[in-house]
């Protein structure tokens, strides 16, 4: 389900702003979410939300592709991760420089 709402996103956000800069943007955004909310999940004692986030919410976007998908077909896929977490990367330093 998880591999459906990801690739929904990805291709509402081809369709509609038809840019691949807001799609590796996309990538990136959800690869921190995910990062983030099991980090926050897995240090608040006080409230009980670390099993619903273990349980609803994928650790990474790795971790998606590596449910669905096995052997050549996923190490191709995490390439184009891989390729497009570097992309991000060069977006935000290019953003950081110009921003001067």
């Amino acid at each position: 389900m998880d591999l459906i709402i990801i690739l929904i996103l990805f291709v509402g956000v081809i369709v509609w702003r038809r840019d691949i800069k807001f799609l590796v943007y996309l990538l990136g955004v959800l690869e921190i979410f995910f990062r983030l909310i099991h980090y926050i999940g897995d240090h608040i004692k006080f409230i009980d939300i670390n099993s619903f986030v273990n349980k609803y919410i994928p650790t990474s976007v790795f971790s998606v592709f590596n449910k669905y998908t096995t052997g050549i077909v996923y190490d191709f896929i995490c390439w184009i991760l891989v390729i497009g977490f570097c992309m991000f990367l060069y977006y935000l330093v290019c953003y950081l420089i110009n921003k001067k």
